[in-house]
């Protein structure tokens, strides 16, 4: 049977954008999941490898789980390794997803590894060799957005310092603070996140002159579905580019890790470092607006402790500005060399996992 991934036969992770009878796997994290009885299932994938070199090739995953009589099916995605693991290096290619001997009811999980920045990953179809598909993988009780850049990507973190270039073979987000307290407190979740992106700025690196470049900023993303596919695969005009509807994905959560980018900029400078407060102040209240009553965790100090104090001051504004703001702070001890550095210095997963804990600790806390 083949079929299209709609949400009346896939369940959906993440912000995706779903056109002419395609799905576009965008962001971090972002996946279908789909149910079955047979022995094989394969998908036709779309990229645009050629424009791209092999380092900036979207990669994606495969997690397959078995299911047991009455078991009820959430997605596959756990903490262990995926049943495969591949990079889209064609333009357009059919790509086996599973197979096995036997015929088993199993929830098959295709989850984006790569980041927004890179190559795309769109579905054009699914087929099996069943004649007909079960009902789609059940929600998650709980659910979580998580805004960041690339440390919540996982940027990296299955690289070593000494590479001097990103690779997207390199970035695992199973094995970033984000999916792995996702996985951890069996949520659902929603990331929006790009690297090299802040508040007020993006990363400016060392040498280079400290002006603020606002071209492509989280705040600006935060408003659309998938912006970086609008722009650099469909090649929208941005005034048709799909505005993302917050009630499509109602979080118990929303965690912000943002500032270790704009530090680049803000450089203890006490005027700058404002600046940043003030924007950061103007995006927890968008957040807010967007998604009323929900708590949203902030948090920062892995790579750079910079900002950690102005991110802490935008959180006490906010909660001294409005009643009940249900905002909080976590501030994250700085990675230890000695568990290792990425590429780029970012967070190794042992890093990750350390996060992850005091992540999951405080979220638990908020919402007991």
């Amino acid at each position: 049977m083949r079929f299209a991934a709609d949400e009346s036969r896939v369940k959906v992770t993440g912000r995706t954008i779903f056109r002419d009878e395609i799905r576009y796997l965008g962001y971090t994290g972002t996946s279908i999941s789909f149910r079955f009885t047979g022995r094989m299932a394969k998908a036709k994938l779309l990229s645009d490898a050629s424009t791209h070199n092999s380092k900036d090739y979207a990669w994606v995953a495969v997690f397959v789980k078995e299911e047991k009589d009455g078991e009820v099916s959430y997605g596959a995605v756990t903490d262990g390794e995926p049943y495969r693991r591949f990079c889209l290096d064609n333009d357009k290619a059919e790509y086996v997803l599973y197979q096995a001997d036997l015929e088993k009811t199993v929830t098959v999980t295709l989850i984006k590894y790569s980041e927004a920045e890179y190559a795309a990953c769109g579905v054009e179809w699914i087929e099996t060799d069943s004649q007909e598909i079960l009902e789609p993988p059940m929600p998650k009780k709980l659910k979580i957005e998580m805004i960041g850049d690339s440390i919540t990507c996982g940027y990296g973190n299955e690289g070593n310092v000494d590479e001097l270039e990103h690779d997207t073979a390199k970035e695992n987000p199973m094995k970033a603070y984000s999916l792995l307290t996702a996985t951890h407190l069996d949520a659902d979740v929603n990331v929006v996140a790009w690297n090299g992106k802040g508040v007020i700025t993006s990363y400016i690196g060392e040498g280079q002159p400290k002006v603020k470049d606002e071209s492509w900023l989280v705040p600006m993303l935060y408003e659309y579905v998938d912006a970086g596919c609008e722009r650099d695969y469909l090649h929208t005009p941005v005034s048709k580019w799909e505005k993302w509807d917050n009630s499509r994905f109602v979080p118990d959560i929303i965690t912000v890790y943002l500032g270790t980018n704009d530090a680049s900029y803000t450089d203890n400078d006490g005027a700058r470092n404002q600046e940043f407060v003030d924007g950061y102040v103007k995006f927890l209240e968008t957040i807010k607006r967007k998604n009323h009553g929900i708590p949203v965790l902030c948090m920062l100090g892995t790579m750079d402790k910079k900002l950690c104090e102005s991110v802490l001051k935008a959180v006490s504004i906010i909660e001294e500005k409005y009643q009940n703001a249900d905002v909080y702070y976590l501030d994250l001890p700085p990675q230890d060399e000695a568990d290792g550095l990425g590429i780029n210095w970012h967070p190794t997963e042992a890093t990750h996992r350390k996060v992850a804990k005091l992540v999951e600790k405080k979220i638990k806390e908020i919402l007991s």
